[in-house]
């Protein structure tokens, strides 16, 4: 799908298959457009007055343009009313249009007149509509006997902007491709089912975008990993015949190497449970237990198209846990990377491994912070169900820069606490911690168990085991991977940026 700027000009004159006005709950339509009420004939205003036509929030109304104006279709999108409009509001209004024309059939062309208003800018209101229709138009085929669609529902947005306002739109178009083009690859990357998504695949697809935009690349394979003593993310793949990788990808935005971003994720790309298997139902959704590694593929990915004057250290731990006569085991004690020992008490709190090692390597190659993101815990998903995301962090400034960072990119995520009380319930008796401090505060215990391998650093921790992968459908959301915080971790990255 093409997104495209240019500047405003009579609505009844263009050419395309759905045109689509926004109108605020109160306003009149014949008012705010006249030249289309008069193309029209009046009928627009009588059909506000019948109803058909509403500025209330989730209003659409479609009517056929019959040779009355050269667009096929006029569509009024509902925005609600105007005091309550914010960002979210903007893209909901604009997915809900977006998913009424790709219904439609395939190849559309659709043209938008910006709506203006003083609670939002030019730009957001831009960024919106592009990551509306590109977010709403996602469509993972999978593996079926069948052909593939032939072409997008729909194959252009041509934005109408104020003549003094083009280039602040075509800036919102431009952050808002690269988001849609990061969340989307973390959609794939999460519904990939884990025969096709091996360890070693979605290590190829971190270096793939490493290399379209000449990040730096460094692969640890199982020999390295072994000098290194990164016995988590060992320990996990034992069970498996397929090899675990750790890959660390650098983007340097700033004339010197420093003040450096640290971005881990979690990569399990399937998760048995290992020895401590999981439970038959449901358990085919465990491919997605790499969608915290996908999150952060996918906001490289956006960095790569943004360009934000940042360095940032992106680690990810690729790994498949699996049950097996060289499986590891309850009541082992395996060494980290740091030093520390741990009592596995379920093979399935195997994640944190992973991820104990990435944020020690990360710490050793001289990060500043570390944000990272993980399906980590059931737990998460039992406090905060599916619409939001949770954290944890050991420092409060860093913690309201990503709290910021997901209201700006219109993702819900909540702060849980780390008190100390729940860092005592991972000491182990035969070991330095244990992988599982037991059922209640799960969500909140895992957390606390990476904070033990953070030490000083500054460092959030994002569960997103509730909200990485859904079985319900939305405007923008197919059943499936969501990508979610992909969005939340580009806009932190990028409100560092040097200006």
């Amino acid at each position: 799908m093409e997104v495209t700027v240019e500047k405003r000009y009579q609505l009844v004159n263009i050419a395309c298959d759905e045109l689509i006005v926004p109108l605020w709950n109160g306003e009149e339509l014949a008012q705010v457009y006249p030249d289309l009420e008069a193309a029209f004939g009046g009928t627009l205003s009588g059909l506000q007055a019948d109803k058909e036509i509403s500025g209330e929030a989730k209003a659409i109304a479609v009517v056929h343009g019959m040779g009355k104006v050269a667009a096929k279709k006029l569509m009024v999108v509902g925005m609600g009313a105007p005091e309550k409009f914010d960002f979210v509001a903007a893209r909901n209004a604009w997915g809900r249009a977006a998913k009424t024309v790709a219904s439609k059939g395939a190849g559309k062309t659709v043209v938008i007149d910006l709506p203006t208003t003083e609670h939002l800018g030019a730009d957001r209101l831009a960024q919106a509509v592009t990551e509306a229709f590109g977010l709403a138009e996602y469509n993972y085929e999978g593996y079926r006997l069948k052909a593939k669609r032939e072409s997008d529902p729909i194959a252009a947005v041509r934005i109408l902007a104020a003549d003094d306002a083009v280039e602040v739109v075509q800036s919102g178009v431009h952050v808002g491709k690269a988001l849609v083009t990061g969340t989307n690859m973390a959609r794939t990357l999460v519904n990939e089912p884990a025969n096709y998504l091996t360890p070693c695949a979605l290590k190829d697809a971190a270096v793939s975008v490493a290399k379209r935009y000449g990040m730096g690349i460094e692969i640890l394979e199982k020999a390295k990993l072994e000098e290194l003593g990164m016995g988590g993310v060992l320990s996990v793949a034992k069970g498996s015949e397929l090899e675990p990788y750790v890959v660390a990808i650098k983007y340097q935005g700033k004339d010197s190497w420093d003040d450096v971003i640290g971005l881990v994720g979690k990569g399990v790309t399937f998760d048995t449970g290992g020895i401590s298997i999981k439970p038959v139902a449901g358990m085919e959704d465990m491919k997605s237990d790499m969608g915290g590694a996908a999150a952060m593929i996918g906001a490289m990915e956006a960095l790569g198209q943004m360009k934000p004057k940042v360095n940032v250290l992106m680690v990810i731990g690729t790994v498949e846990n699996m049950p097996s006569g060289t499986a590891f085991r309850p009541s082992d004690v395996i060494t980290t990377m740091s030093g520390k020992t741990v009592e596995i008490i379920t093979t399935d709190a195997e994640g944190r491994l992973v991820l104990a090692d990435c944020i020690t390597y990360a710490k050793e190659q001289g990060v500043s912070c570390i944000v990272d993101a993980a399906t980590l815990t059931g737990g998460i998903v039992v406090a905060l169900g599916h619409f939001c995301s949770g954290a944890m962090t050991n420092d409060k400034a860093l913690m309201d820069e990503l709290l910021a960072a997901a209201d700006v990119a219109g993702e819900r995520l909540w702060q849980l606490p780390t008190f100390d009380e729940y860092r005592s319930l991972n000491k182990s008796r035969f070991a330095d911690l244990k992988n599982s401090g037991g059922r209640f505060g799960h969500g909140i215990i895992g957390g606390v168990f990476l904070q033990e391998f953070v030490g000083e650093t500054p460092w959030v921790h994002l569960d997103i085991a509730g909200t990485a992968y859904t079985s319900s459908t939305g405007d923008m959301q197919p059943a499936g991977g969501t990508g979610v915080m992909t969005r939340t971790i580009a806009q932190f990255v990028a409100s560092r940026s040097q200006s």
